[in-house]
Order: structure tokens, then C-alpha cells, then sequence
């Protein structure tokens, strides 16, 4: 049954999956798979080797899907 409230139409909209951006700190080209660390510190075993050591990279439901920018992070504690 579809639903007429907007909100869950929009929700609809979106993309869904996991994604995360982090550093690669190791390419394993016989598995296929790179080591990844996230910016809080947890690395993570990402399938695909795109993105060279010490890159950025976009990571969705544990794949790399591209090279991500060098941009500056804060944190704001309020």
C-alpha cells in the first residue's frame, strides 16, 4: 500500500546505505580489498583498490567508490 505522508515519501527519496569517507592505509591488490581508517581512529577492510595509499576515499556499504577531497575537519563542541 503506498503511503500519502510526505515525509515518508522523502525519506523514500534518499539514498540509503552506510557511507563514510576515511584514509587508506594499505592496498591488498591480490584480495582486492584496502584498509581504510575512518576519522575517528577505526580502520575498516573496504573492497576495492581505487584510491592510492595515504589518499581519501568514499566508502559506501564497505566499498571504495571514488577518490574523496583533501578538506580541512572541525570539531564543534557545543
Amino acid at each position: 500500500m503506498a503511503t500519502v505522508n510526505p515525509w515518508k515519501k522523502f525519506i523514500g527519496l534518499l539514498p540509503g546505505g552506510v557511507r563514510a569517507v576515511g584514509t587508506v592505509t594499505a592496498v591488498n591488490t591480490a584480495s582486492g580489498t584496502s584498509t581504510v581508517e575512518l576519522r575517528n581512529g577505526v580502520p575498516i577492510t573496504a573492497r576495492g583498490i581505487g584510491v592510492a595509499v595515504g589518499g581519501k576515499a568514499f566508502v559506501v556499504d564497505g566499498q571504495i567508490t571514488g577518490p574523496a577531497p583533501e578538506l580541512p575537519q572541525y570539531d564543534i563542541e557545543v
